[in-house]
Order: C-alpha cells, then structure tokens, then sequence
C-alpha cells in the first residue's frame, strides 16, 4: 500500500463512500456536515498549505493503482504530537486486513518527522473492529470521552488511543533502517 497527496480529483471517490451522517461523523468527527462538501474538503488540502502543514492528507493505493483507503494526520508541531485521523478503507475492499496498512504507512509519515514524539487517535468506543485494529498496530487505550457526540438521536462515548515513539520503534524494528 503507497500513499498518495489527497487532491480535489479525489473528492468524488472519498464523498461516495461516505453514504450518512453516521458514515461522515465516524469518519470525520462532528465538525463535519453530512452530504460532505467541496469545500469542507478542500479545507482539509489548504491545511497541508501552511508552514509547517496543520494537516497531512492522503489517499491509499494498492498494486494496481485502485484508491483503497484514506487517512490524516493532523499535527501539533509545538508539542510533537501527530493526531491520526479520518482513517477509512473503501466499503468494497474492507474485511481484507487493509487498515492494519493504513495506519503503519501514517505512522511511518509521523515518525518520519524528528518532532513528532507522539500518535494519538480518536475512535467511537462501539467500533470494535477498529478498536481492535489499533490494538494490533501497537495503539494504547488512554480513556473515554463519555457520551461526547450526538448523532441523530444517539449519544456516542469516544476512546483515545495513543502511540508513543519509542512504542513505535521497538514494535516495528522492520520498518527502520
């Protein structure tokens, strides 16, 4: 899996996947609006404009060249904290282990940069198979944000995950040189 500038040609792939409100907050957090809009996206490339970039943004591609996944990092350079975000493998290709790649090609873009000293993440607590995904990268349960989204009717609790650096290098020692 290679990832790929997340670019404006993108735009209708990512929104197709993205089928409700509930797809856009689980993917996106609750900033977010449901249908997703150009410019709600094209907000998430202007932050990769900046010096440094607020935002990383990128499309997943497999051997062939198929857009297969998203992912973002939001960054605090200040503190040296990467925020793993908006994490998604397209709905046709799910249940083949596809995340698992996802997030060690983002965590090896945090940890590329010498700043970074820390991953975090954000998950709802009832998506297990993510949960469990992050588990298997390496990720650390921190805490639960109680009943911290509505939607719809539905009031979610959110999990924090983190990763710290030196976590990353001893679990990971192939992807070094």
């Amino acid at each position: 899996m290679n990832l790929i500038d997340f670019e404006t040609k993108h735009f209708p792939v990512l929104r197709s996947w993205l089928s409700s409100e509930r797809d856009v907050v689980q993917w996106g957090g609750p900033d977010l609006t449901y249908p997703i809009t150009d410019d709600q996206l094209e907000q998430m490339i202007i932050d990769g404009t900046t010096a440094p970039p607020k935002r990383l943004s990128w499309m997943a591609v497999n051997a062939t060249q198929a857009l297969v996944g998203h992912i973002q990092l939001a960054v605090d350079w200040r503190n040296g904290v990467a925020r793993i975000g908006r994490v998604m493998v397209a709905p046709t290709m799910r249940g083949q282990g596809l995340a698992k790649s996802l997030l060690e090609a983002a965590l090896e873009q945090a940890f590329s940069h010498p700043e970074i000293e820390r991953t975090e993440l954000n998950v709802y607590s009832w998506n297990s198979a993510a949960i469990r995904t992050y588990n298997k990268v390496g990720f650390f349960h921190e805490g639960v944000r109680r009943s911290s989204v509505k939607v719809g009717d539905e009031r979610w609790d959110t999990a924090i995950m983190s990763m710290l650096r030196s976590e990353w290098e001893a679990g990971l020692p192939s992807a070094h040189p």
